[in-house]
């Protein structure tokens, strides 16, 4: 058995507990007004240690919103060097080949008597691209969850796209399908 799982996984739990507690203790320190009982005297202690408890949890939230914001401008900046400074090939949509693996899966909805069974599209395309590039063949593979017919049909009327690659680095590259947004 892996230790380090093992304290990493008691870690959380003990995270996730005082987080717990601290709402309870902020809950009771307000005054803990229910339906049956009027409203209490509040107790600026049980706030306090509440609010202590619950640090670690506003702390965590805003450094892994920070993390996802500095790691979403590396892959902004990362594109845009490359399609100012890399080198473009033009890639023809018709050639590409898109394997498709859609199908509806059976999901069950509600609870108890008001359960029912509901049917969602699952739409998996991958496009695999195989780039000869200075003497190196550049193989490219991208999911894209879009229903298969209306993936075609972007590619027909879009027709052509370019391909962005590092003449450094070939395996950084960006295949532009911004239209795909839309």
């Amino acid at each position: 058995m892996n230790i380090k799982k093992t304290l990493y996984n008691f870690a959380n739990w003990i995270f996730t507990g005082l987080t717990f507690i601290g709402f309870i203790l902020i809950y009771i320190g307000i005054g803990a007004r229910g339906r049956f009982r009027g409203g209490g005297e509040p107790n600026i202690y049980f706030v306090l240690i509440g609010i202590v408890l619950i640090l670690p949890l506003i702390i965590y939230l805003i450094k892994s919103k920070i993390m996802i914001r500095k790691a979403i401008d590396k892959n902004t900046n990362r594109v845009n060097t490359l399609i100012k400074n890399g080198d473009k090939l033009i890639i023809d949509l018709d050639t590409l080949v898109i394997k498709s693996n859609s199908y509806k899966q059976d999901i069950e909805v509600g609870r108890g008597y008001n359960t029912r069974n509901e049917y969602i599209d699952i739409n998996h395309n991958v496009i695999v691209l195989e780039i000869p590039y200075k003497n190196i063949l550049i193989k490219y593979k991208l999911n894209i969850n879009m229903d298969t017919t209306k993936l075609k049909m972007h590619f027909a009327i879009k027709e052509r796209t370019e391909l962005y690659i590092d003449p450094n680095n070939p395996t950084n590259n960006y295949l532009d399908l911004r239209f795909l947004e839309n």
